[in-house]
């Protein structure tokens, strides 16, 4: 490079690593000013909001753009990022609890990376920031420089400690004290970040990359093949097994961003998609319908038989923009004969908009949330749907803001009116407790009522055998209430989904009546099988833990119908204790080894259960 050239290329990267370098040092005023009393919260998320807004969106579309010009789209991207951040605090008693919420800011997020490519195609070419072909490059070419530059800061830190390691050998500590000056450190980062940026627009990084495209062109058919595979086996599978839960939900909204991905990078790859490649997005395309359809479903169903909480809410919202979106590229691609491409392109762009909008007025006191989760959780108490210890009390007290804290008002006086001390009690607990399972421990005392109701549920064998309500004192309530819903969890015979063994099971034979083995039903749809030993005494009971099976399939891979099968044998009496240098447990006629469980005063526990005999007894 002549002397000329390396001028003009020190020009073009000045403004980049000032802007970098200005922007680590305001992040660090700000965390800087985090728990300064004097300052107010709503002026703090204001200065944060714009700072981070504009800080980032100037990076993102510096190099693309002149200095003045990235400063100018940055404050059309700032100002109302501030403004909807500011509306979005309004429903928290404290402003910057709002930054407590991972899901609004995710969101807000969301909506200044998605106003980036809009801005920068306005600012640069007005006549084309609602082309598909624009903006697909200007998206990409954007992610790829961002990713470019924090690379390069990472590889700049791990060459510091590094070079740290090799000076420390000769007592030069220099790079160590740069790096515990925190003001220092991060305008470093941001420096070099802007260095990064740089160097990536000089050698034409600011595009679309294309090598990108060609390895991702690549899974097309792959991914094709799986979502195949799995909508074939929804019809035997059923939807009730695989569906109503979040993690359903989340897999399958996830799987529906990979799809829409996949056929955007078709679309952008290629003017008219052709070949198996062609054929696969097409596919795809048409598929993303049922995808997005089946992730609905698991979110509506987890509503109908919960209710709505915060976490619903927004996953409803997000499973709905994508099954608008697997509509109308179903559409596209089932109805759009050859020109089903340019007829997606422009509804993309469309799409796009339309998520920004919503996004927006998620951010808006219009979508509280809170509120809304919080009136429908007093509806349900009111009608009697939802008992004391299913409500999401902590959380409506901690993270539901001022929606939640007056629908904890309301059950206040719900409580009062109709004289539920239970609730009342767990109404003060939530307010108090600062952890949700600080709360959970903290409701220790367990009623008569649910002492006896557990004995009413419990099978104990063998025949003979009997506990009564005394020997289950002392134990926590979220204890027992597990264990009562663990037993109502049915066998496919109408039997309790629980059973306890009580017998000769400690390391001498006339340990007669201080241990027991609880087996009962967990999880999804009672498809796991806990197992917990227990010791009874003139005190109660006392958990000594988890019983730890050591031969055959682990327990947390059997199926349901193993999970069945184990607990009608047990209700059957088909175990057998016998001693084996220590009592075990024999469970459907075969012997095998177990770990043993010892407790605080050395005796020790013993238990077999084989999985290949599960399998056979689930069979019969």
């Amino acid at each position: 490079m002549t002397d000329p050239d390396t001028a003009t290329a020190l020009r073009a990267r000045l403004p980049m690593v000032a802007l970098g370098a200005g922007s680590g040092f305001a992040l660090w005023l700000l965390a800087r000013d985090w728990d300064q009393t004097g300052l107010s919260e709503s002026v703090f998320l204001a200065m944060f909001a714009f700072l981070s807004s504009f800080c980032g969106a100037s990076l993102a579309m510096i190099g693309p753009l002149s200095l003045l010009r990235a400063v100018q789209g940055a404050l059309w991207v700032a100002v109302p990022m501030t403004a909807l951040m500011l509306l979005a605090a309004l429903r928290y008693p404290a402003a910057t609890d709002l930054l407590q919420n991972e899901v609004l800011v995710l969101m807000a997020l969301t909506l200044g990376a998605m106003a980036c490519p809009f801005v920068l195609l306005r600012l640069s070419v007005p006549d084309r920031w609602t082309r598909f072909a624009a903006l697909s490059a200007a998206s990409w070419g954007l992610a790829f420089r961002l990713a470019c530059g924090v690379g390069f800061v990472a590889v700049f830190w791990i060459l510091g400690l590094l070079s740290n390691a090799l000076l420390d050998l000769v007592n030069i500590t220099i790079l160590e004290d740069i790096a515990e000056v925190d003001w220092l450190a991060l305008t470093l980062s941001g420096a070099v970040f802007g260095l990064g940026l740089a160097v990536v627009q000089e050698l034409g990084g600011g595009g679309a990359p294309h090598l990108l495209f060609r390895l991702l062109s690549l899974l097309l058919i792959p991914v094709l093949l799986v979502v195949g595979l799995f909508l074939a086996a929804i019809p035997l599978q059923g939807l009730s097994s695989a569906f109503g839960h979040l993690s359903s939900a989340a897999t399958l909204m996830a799987m529906s961003a990979v799809m829409m991905t996949l056929v955007c990078v078709a679309l952008t790859r290629q003017e008219q998609p052709k070949g198996a490649n062609g054929m696969a997005a097409r596919l795809l395309a048409i598929g993303l319908m049922l995808v997005t359809g089946l992730a609905a479903w698991a979110v509506l169903m987890r509503v109908w038989q919960y209710g709505w909480t915060p976490d619903r809410i927004y996953a409803l919202l997000f499973a709905m923009m994508l099954l608008l979106h697997g509509l109308v590229y179903a559409g596209c691609a089932a109805i759009g004969g050859a020109h089903w491409p340019d007829l997606l392109r422009r509804a993309i762009v469309g799409l796009a908009l339309m998520t920004g909008a919503t996004l927006a007025l998620a951010l808006t006191p219009l979508v509280d949330a809170g509120r809304i989760a919080g009136n429908n959780q007093v509806a349900r108490v009111l009608a009697g749907e939802t008992k004391a210890e299913e409500l999401p009390l902590w959380q409506m007290a901690h993270d539901w803001g001022q929606g939640g804290l007056d629908a904890l008002a309301r059950l206040d006086a719900h409580a009062e009116e109709t004289g539920d001390k239970d609730l009342s009690k767990r109404l003060q607990l939530a307010r108090s407790a600062a952890t949700r399972w600080q709360m959970t421990t903290d409701v220790v005392d367990v009623t008569d009522d649910q002492r006896k109701e557990l004995i009413e549920l419990l099978p104990v064998r063998p025949a003979g055998a009997l506990v009564t309500a005394d020997d289950f004192r002392g134990l926590k309530r979220y204890q027992l209430l597990r264990w009562i819903r663990g037993c109502k969890q049915l066998l496919p015979d109408g039997n309790a989904g629980c059973v306890l063994i009580r017998g000769a099971l400690g390391a001498t034979s006339d340990e007669t009546a201080d241990f027991a083995l609880l087996f009962f039903r967990e999880g999804r749809d009672g498809a796991q099988l806990e197992s917990l030993a227990l010791r009874f005494g003139p005190d109660g009971a006392d958990m000594l833990g988890r019983v730890i099976l050591e031969r055959g399939t682990p327990v947390e891979e059997w199926t349901t119908e193993q999970v069945e099968a184990a607990l009608a044998a047990a209700q059957a009496g088909r175990f057998e204790i016998s001693p084996a240098r220590q009592n075990t447990l024999k469970l459907g006629g075969a012997r095998g080894s177990g770990k043993a469980l010892t407790s605080d005063c050395g005796k020790t526990v013993a238990i077999l259960i084989v999985g290949p005999l599960l399998t056979r007894l689930g069979q019969k």
